[in-house]
């Protein structure tokens, strides 16, 4: 089966679908179903979600970008797209990137609005305006991307590349970090 998927390049057809004029309006017609089903999770208590608090004001604290968004800056090998589970590798991207030079390789969202603005996924210039206004302290040195990815174990697992970001952004003094999903 797995062969198949590969021959008939699905992921390449489902994204060409999802960001084609059907395929969008699709996405505009069911996203209030979406939201709606989402709100409960919005709504919970601080109690309800285990996140750590942050231990410094965030004018002080350093940030990280992580997004599933398949980001990769232009000259770096991209996702691998076919893969029939998806690509559990990931792109560091230098905080200091010129916007401009930024790609995508995901199937799985559409990229119309992305492509007008890559801030709408991957929000580095509205990051970099908030650091120069104070409002958070700084800039991690590297920010994060992953593709679409059906891999979990060799995500979070153990021995998973989510533990290996997680030790790059401890050497890096990040305080915090932003996900943007993809």
């Amino acid at each position: 089966m797995s062969r198949l998927f590969e021959k008939v390049d699905v992921w390449k057809r489902f994204g060409r679908l999802t960001n084609s004029k059907v395929g969008l309006a699709f996405q505009d017609r069911f996203r209030p179903t979406v939201e709606r089903m989402m709100l409960p999770m919005a709504e919970c208590q601080d109690g309800d979600i285990p996140l750590a608090r942050l231990e410094k004001p965030l004018d002080e604290a350093r940030i990280a970008l992580v997004t599933t968004t398949g980001v990769y800056v232009e000259g770096q090998q991209p996702f691998d797209t076919a893969a029939q589970l998806g690509d559990p590798t990931f792109r560091v991207i230098p905080s200091d990137v010129d916007a401009s030079r930024l790609r995508i390789a995901h199937t799985h969202y559409a990229h119309e609005r992305a492509l007008e603005d890559i801030n709408v996924i991957f929000p580095v210039d509205r990051l970099r305006a908030l650091a120069w206004e104070g409002a958070i302290g700084s800039l991690a040195p590297s920010f994060y991307s992953y593709g679409f990815d059906l891999h979990v174990e060799e995500l979070v697992g153990p021995d998973g590349s989510a533990g290996e970001v997680a030790e790059r952004m401890v050497e890096e003094g990040v305080d915090a970090a932003l996900f943007t999903p993809g």
